[in-house]
């Protein structure tokens, strides 16, 4: 009897080992404050994330569900976007499929670990001038029962996006005004180069190091910058609609992804216990052997089997916990490749009246942004080409002659009102 009591002793402290604390101060993001400067609120680019898999052909590691690291760097921006949104700390934040010919901050994240208990991510922060505001990895981990329903409003790896929003914030607190207006100058600089290289050249230099700098400023009333902001807005309400593409992705794979973590995590849970269960169980034999060995007792063989019984229906009930659980993950996984797809197709086609002319771009989102980008800077050098004609007519032009009438008949946004 007083071999049990010994074993139960070993057992009860061998279960101790290993179990997960919670920490209770979570960051919180930290809100714009009111005097914040317009200076401040650059805009926020996050290209989606590298899924972190291995290249094509190569085998991918136990653990990793390609689909799912796929619809996560989709899923994973978006959440961040929304976070940021809420600071209010930025301008306009927007997540995209590829880096735009400029941004004022570009955020861009490699998934290096996701298995809905554990998330790891590899984030890097620069702004339009080439300066590296950080890059690190970030690590949050959901506790078991963080996916239970009275959890639901709540994401079990929010704690990771307001630690890097906060991250954000700190890094731009260390830039002064001037550096912060020239970031926007930058991009905005930048975006004219790309529209039409031979007009902007020489406003811009970029060293070996990548950083970029200004060396001299067009006039204020440059007619051709003035075209490059009116096509610049039209990149926007583009981008907006990219936007509303991306929203309506998060939310058809919200359930299934949510369900699919829950199932996912609780099952690494249980084979963690299993495998407590069967290390304290061997440790224990070990021990009860010696002591036997050493003191001359003898088990009886009712208590003996008895324990038998009991360590293999405890195991057994362990096993078929993990298997259901097994299931489940693997249920909301083929769900969750189901729903990805739908993704692709809700970005085919996107059909834009462009002065009066119907443009449909067709493929991935990827494939339509670029394809958007190239079609800004041929419309650009056409209408420019139109105003430099204009331009050599013996009066002076007037100024609807300079801007023409290149309204889309589209609705903005409010922010788009408010930036006009």
């Amino acid at each position: 009897m007083k071999i049990f009591l010994y074993a139960a002793a070993i057992v009860s402290a061998l279960h101790g080992i290993g179990c997960a604390t919670i920490n209770a101060q979570a960051p919180v993001a930290f809100e714009a404050p009111g005097d914040l400067p317009d200076a401040a609120r650059l805009d926020v680019t996050l290209i989606e994330f590298d899924p972190g898999l291995p290249p094509d052909g190569e085998t991918v590691p136990k653990g990793i569900y390609p689909e799912i690291r796929k619809a996560e760097a989709k899923l994973l921006p978006i959440h961040l976007e929304n976070t940021l949104e809420e600071t209010q700390q930025w301008g306009t934040v927007s997540v995209l499929p590829v880096e735009p010919v400029a941004t004022d901050v570009t955020l861009t994240a490699t998934i290096l670990h996701s298995d809905g208990r554990e998330l790891w991510l590899l984030v890097r922060v620069k702004d339009a001038s080439g300066r590296v505001w950080f890059e690190r990895k970030y690590r949050t981990e959901a506790y078991q029962g963080s996916y239970g329903s009275a959890y639901r409003a709540l994401d079990p790896h929010q704690p990771m996006y307001n630690t890097i929003a906060n991250a954000m914030v700190e890094a731009r607190s260390k830039l002064d005004a001037k550096q912060l207006a020239e970031i926007s100058t930058i991009s905005e600089l930048q975006f004219a180069s790309y529209l039409s290289p031979e007009a902007f050249d020489g406003y811009l230099i970029e060293d070996e190091d990548g950083e970029v700098e200004i060396v001299r400023l067009p006039a204020v009333d440059e007619p051709m910058l003035q075209r490059v902001e009116e096509v610049r807005l039209r990149d926007e309400m583009f981008v907006d609609t990219m936007g509303i593409h991306y929203q309506n992705y998060a939310a058809t794979l919200a359930s299934n992804y949510w369900h699919w973590r829950e199932a996912s995590s609780h099952e690494l849970f249980a084979k963690e216990a299993l495998q407590r269960e069967q290390w304290t169980r061997g440790a224990v034999g070990v021990l009860t052997l010696g002591m036997i060995a050493a003191s001359g007792a003898f088990l009886a063989a009712p208590e003996a089997i008895a324990a038998s019984i009991a360590g293999a229906a405890i195991l057994q009930q362990q096993m078929q916990v993990i298997h259901a659980l097994g299931q489940q993950r693997q249920m909301h996984e083929e769900g969750l490749h189901e729903l990805a797809d739908s993704f692709q197709a809700e970005v085919q086609p996107t059909v834009i009246d462009l002065n009066s002319t119907t443009v449909r771009l067709t493929g991935t989102a990827t494939a339509q942004y670029e394809e958007w980008q190239r079609l800004l800077r041929d419309v650009y050098q056409a209408e420019n080409a139109m105003i430099a004609d204009v331009y050599m007519m013996p009066r002076q032009p007037t100024e609807e002659a300079w801007i023409g009438d290149n309204t889309l008949p589209m609705v903005p946004s409010p922010r788009d009102v408010d930036r006009r």
